[in-house]
């Protein structure tokens, strides 16, 4: 089977969605099935394929014709299947396609605080991914909660429909985790980490309000990282200016992390919190089950298919719940918490990136008639 994985995004790739094809595209291209495999990236993405994988790009300008020269190149390899992993569709001339929607933010909340560019582009993302829902061959859900909405709100076919989770690496070594350069030169004793983009469905303000409302030591701290994504300085420095006056000894920010340095905060933290008012996979707290941490998360889809019972929740937008569970967490017993980081290992470990490669692929054999041929 040929495969061409066209990677139709507004021109960049986040960590997240990058960490995917270099975990992914490997293992597709490793199955004996799969003969070839051809990657297009957008305009100005320096990425390297492995071994065997093409990569190409499609001009600057290819969008005011409806990407026609992206459309031929792809056409001209005669795969068997064209795979989308965003929620857009293009048509290649009746090569079977598979799109993926893996972002909740523009379907249950465009607005959601946002201001309004973002919020029109919410809207366009939102209609983009029904358009792509309704025409592709078949959609892959990264989740329950992604599957139930497409079927429930769009209507799209539940035989449509292919439910694939995303994977998570194991933690490295402790020797290979690094101290942010934020912390070295005031590493709490104790800390609430949280980590992800600063943008209002984020919904970090629950957990400025909840720290601000603990009765810990002033040594126990809440550690956010990330940055604000494109537009959204004016709300990150809102969201500071609240830090400062709720709670502003107690809050550090360490910007963007590299990947050994959000080892050493899972690996130190006393829980990940996750404050998210709309997620498809939480692909960082399933990196935070991994490395065993008490995971504290909002009441709401799709974490209850994520987390273990051993896991801390609260009612949405509720910051007295949220800080109970907070203390909660401190509070924890040595014995408690290695009960619970053990169940959170374990639950870890159900999402091997080979499994998500594995489903993945029966998604396009599927999408091509091929069912037949699946292991």
């Amino acid at each position: 089977m040929k495969v061409a994985i066209v990677n139709l995004t507004s021109g960049g790739l986040s960590g997240g969605y990058a960490k995917y094809l270099q975990c992914l595209i490997p293992m597709l291209r490793a199955d004996p099935r799969v003969t070839a495999i051809s990657v297009f990236m957008p305009p100005g993405i320096a990425w390297t394929g492995p071994p065997g994988v093409d990569v190409a790009s499609w001009p600057c300008n290819d969008a005011r014709s409806l990407y026609r020269e992206l459309r031929e190149a792809v056409c001209a390899l005669l795969p068997d299947v064209v795979f989308i992993p965003t929620a857009r569709w293009l048509d290649f001339g009746g090569i079977p396609t598979v799109v993926m929607v893996r972002n909740m933010e523009p379907l249950t909340m465009p607005f959601g605080g946002n201001p309004w560019t973002e919020a029109l582009r919410n809207l366009g993302r939102a209609h983009a991914a029904r358009v792509a829902c309704e025409r592709a061959t078949r959609v892959i859900a990264v989740s329950r909660h992604v599957a139930a909405y497409i079927t429930e709100q769009w209507n799209v076919g539940r035989e449509k429909i292919g439910l694939v989770y995303h994977g998570v690496d194991a933690p490295p070594a402790r020797e290979h985790m690094v101290v942010p350069a934020a912390l070295e030169q005031n590493t709490p004793r104790q800390f609430i980490f949280a980590a992800g983009s600063i943008r209002p469905a984020r919904g970090l303000e629950d957990a400025l309000h909840a720290t601000a409302r603990l009765r810990a030591p002033e040594d126990v701290k809440l550690v956010i990282a990330g940055s604000a994504d494109q537009g959204m300085d004016r709300y990150r420095r809102r969201l500071q200016r609240l830090a400062h006056k709720l709670c502003r000894h107690r809050v550090l920010w360490t910007g963007n992390l590299r990947a050994a340095e959000m080892a050493w905060c899972f690996a130190g933290c006393a829980a990940y919190l996750t404050t998210s008012r709309a997620e498809a996979c939480p692909n960082t707290t399933l990196e935070a089950l991994s490395h065993g941490c008490q995971v504290i998360a909002p009441q709401m889809p799709p974490m209850p298919e994520f987390l273990t019972s051993s896991n801390l929740s609260y009612r949405p937008g509720d910051v007295a719940d949220l800080a109970a569970q907070i203390e909660r967490a401190l509070a924890a017993t040595p014995e408690a918490r290695e009960a619970c980081s053990e169940a959170a290992r374990t639950r870890a470990r159900g999402f091997p990136w080979e499994v998500t490669a594995m489903h993945t692929l029966q998604q396009l054999q599927l999408a091509t008639g091929l069912a037949g041929l699946i292991a």
